[in-house]
């Protein structure tokens, strides 16, 4: 068996030093000396990093639960939760809410004090209303097939008006380019706001249509789709002023 030979680093030690001291020199300086590794940052990649974060985090929720994440609004569309189901499509359903509708309305522009005439304060208050539980009919349209389309309001959002009609129907109809009519009943000074909701209550004789006897004497009112492209919440906090529209 050939004779092992001598390391590099040994053979460079025994010029300078005695063999005793070489031998020790590298034996605690280079044959025993510890190696320090240091962990490599670049061993997982991006894609790894992100999954074990998200792991983490799962963990984290599995631990401590706390309160439910609300709902995305990609998992409330296919849960159906804001849509009408079919066996709630019946006006008669919706009769009481006009009914309230009503007494709200006219608290908005009388507050309970009896009828006045209309005033640019009041106009404001009502742009700024909420129209769930209105009655509204399309007068004038740009696509004339809405023409004459009548319901109560379901659904007041930023575009559109979802009514269900007297026969049942939903109807979705655009505001852009929509005029729409609603009556606002007049109070009775003795009685004030509530005394309109008295007698459509005790008036339900009439079978085709329960609202057309809740008061003699009703305000007209014609609210211009195009200018009331807003959400409820967003009209509540938005101050109305008259300008001049062309358009119109």
């Amino acid at each position: 068996m050939a004779p092992k030979e001598t390391p590099l680093a040994l053979s460079l030690l025994l010029r300078a030093h005695s063999p005793d001291s070489a031998a020790k020199i590298y034996t605690e300086r280079v044959h025993h000396r510890p190696l320090h590794l240091a962990p490599n940052d670049n061993a997982n990649n991006l894609q790894q990093s992100r999954r074990m974060k998200r792991i983490q985090k799962k963990q984290l929720r599995t631990k401590k639960p706390g309160k439910p994440a609300p709902l995305s609004s990609r998992q409330a569309r296919s849960l159906d939760l804001y849509s009408i189901s079919k066996p709630t499509q019946r006006y008669d359903i919706y009769v009481p809410l006009h009914q309230l509708w009503t007494a709200y309305i006219q608290e908005v522009l009388w507050d309970g004090k009896g009828f006045s005439p209309v005033n640019n304060t009041q106009a404001a208050k009502l742009c700024s209303a909420d129209f769930n539980g209105a009655e509204l009919e399309v007068v004038r349209s740009r696509c004339v097939s809405r023409v004459g389309v009548k319901g109560i309001v379901v659904k007041d959002l930023k575009s559109v008006f979802e009514l269900i009609t007297i026969k049942d129907k939903v109807k979705i109809v655009p505001k852009e380019g929509t005029v729409f009519r609603f009556h606002v009943p007049v109070p009775q000074e003795d009685q004030g706001c509530e005394t309109t909701v008295a007698i459509s209550m005790n008036k339900k004789d009439n079978v085709e249509n329960p609202l057309e006897n809740v008061a003699s004497t009703n305000l007209v009112f014609e609210l211009h789709g195009d200018q009331f492209r807003y959400r409820a919440t967003d009209r509540a906090n938005r101050k109305f002023k008259p300008h001049f529209l062309p358009n119109l």
